[in-house]
C-alpha cells in the first residue's frame, strides 16, 4: 500500500513538472515584451509621439507585467493623457451653425460630423482644411501645443459663388513718367557755385581788409574801403543764392514729379549790390 502511494506521488510530480515548465515560457515572453513596450513608452514621448506613446504604455501598465514596469507605465500613462491636445472643430456660415462638415488632414478624415467632440492630435504644425456641401473649401495652417486643452476652431464658410469674405481689390498704380532730374540738378549747381562764391569773396574780402590794416588804417580812402565792403556784401549775396538754390534743389528732387503737373517753365537768379533771388516758374 505504501508503495503505490509512493508512486503515485512520483507520477504525480513529475507530470506537474512539464505543466510548470510550459507555463514559464509565455512569463518570460510576457516580461520581454512589457520592457520593450516600457522603452518604447518612453522614446515616443520624448518625440512628441503622444499618442502611440499612450498606446504603448497602456500595454505595459497590464497586470501580467512586472511590478515597477506596471507601476511606472500607469503614472506615465496619466501624465501622458494630460499632455495630449484636443481641439473642438466648429463651422458657421451667415450666422447659422453647420453641422454636416468634413475635418481633413492631409487627406485623411478627422472628423465627418461637427458635433462638438474633440478631437485629438499629437503636438505639432497642422493644414486643416474643412469641407461643407456647397461651400467654399476653408483651410487653415496653425500650431498645436503640447498639453492645449479643447481648443476651438472656428471656420466661417462663404457659400459658392460668393465672392470671399474681407478679400480686397488690387488696384494696379497708374504708370508715371520717369522724373526729370534735370531743374533739380540746375539749382544744385547754381547752390553750389554761390557757396563756393561766398568762401572765394569772403576770402578776397578778409584779404583786402588785412592788407588796408597794414598799410593805411585807420586813413584809407574811401574807394578803398568801399571795395572791401563790396566784397564782403558779394560774399553774402553768393551765400544767400547758395542756401536758396540747394533748398529748390532738394525739394524737387524729393516732391518733383512729372506726372503731377510739376513741370518746370525757366529759372531766374538775381543778384546785385543791395541783394539777391532766385525765382522758379512752373508748379509745384
Amino acid at each position: 500500500m505504501k508503495a503505490r502511494l509512493f508512486i503515485g506521488t512520483v507520477a504525480q510530480i513529475a507530470a506537474a513538472c512539464p505543466l510548470t515548465e510550459a507555463r514559464a515560457q509565455p512569463s518570460g515572453e510576457t516580461n520581454a515584451q512589457c520592457a520593450r513596450d516600457y522603452e518604447a513608452g518612453q522614446e515616443q514621448r520624448n518625440a512628441g509621439k503622444l499618442l502611440s506613446a499612450r498606446g504603448t504604455l497602456r500595454a505595459c501598465a497590464k497586470d501580467e507585467c512586472p511590478d515597477f514596469i506596471r507601476n511606472d507605465c500607469l503614472a506615465w500613462y496619466d501624465e501622458v493623457q494630460e499632455e495630449v491636445p484636443t481641439l473642438v472643430f466648429a463651422a458657421r456660415s451667415e450666422g447659422r451653425d453647420l453641422t454636416e462638415a468634413s475635418v481633413l488632414l492631409g487627406g485623411r478624415r478627422l472628423a465627418s460630423r461637427l458635433d462638438g467632440q474633440v478631437v485629438e492630435l499629437d503636438p505639432g504644425s497642422y493644414d486643416i482644411e474643412i469641407d461643407v456641401t456647397g461651400m467654399q473649401p476653408w483651410f487653415r495652417h496653425f500650431m498645436v501645443a503640447r498639453g492645449e486643452r479643447n481648443r476651438l476652431v472656428q471656420a466661417e464658410l462663404v457659400p459658392l459663388g460668393s465672392p470671399t469674405k474681407g478679400a480686397k481689390r488690387v488696384v494696379a498704380p497708374a504708370s508715371r513718367e520717369p522724373r526729370s532730374a534735370l531743374v533739380p540738378g540746375l539749382f544744385t549747381g547754381v547752390g553750389a557755385l554761390g557757396l563756393a562764391g561766398f568762401v572765394s569773396l569772403g576770402v578776397w574780402g578778409r584779404s583786402s581788409e588785412s592788407r588796408l590794416s597794414g598799410t593805411c588804417a585807420p586813413n584809407c580812402s574811401r574807394d578803398r574801403v568801399d571795395s572791401v565792403r563790396t566784397k564782403y556784401l558779394s560774399a553774402d549775396v553768393s551765400l544767400g543764392v547758395g542756401v536758396a538754390s540747394l533748398l529748390v534743389g532738394a525739394y524737387l528732387f524729393l516732391e518733383g514729379d512729372e506726372s503731377d503737373g510739376r513741370k518746370a517753365q525757366g529759372l531766374e537768379v538775381r543778384a546785385g549790390a543791395n541783394g539777391a533771388g532766385v525765382s522758379y516758374r512752373g508748379g509745384f
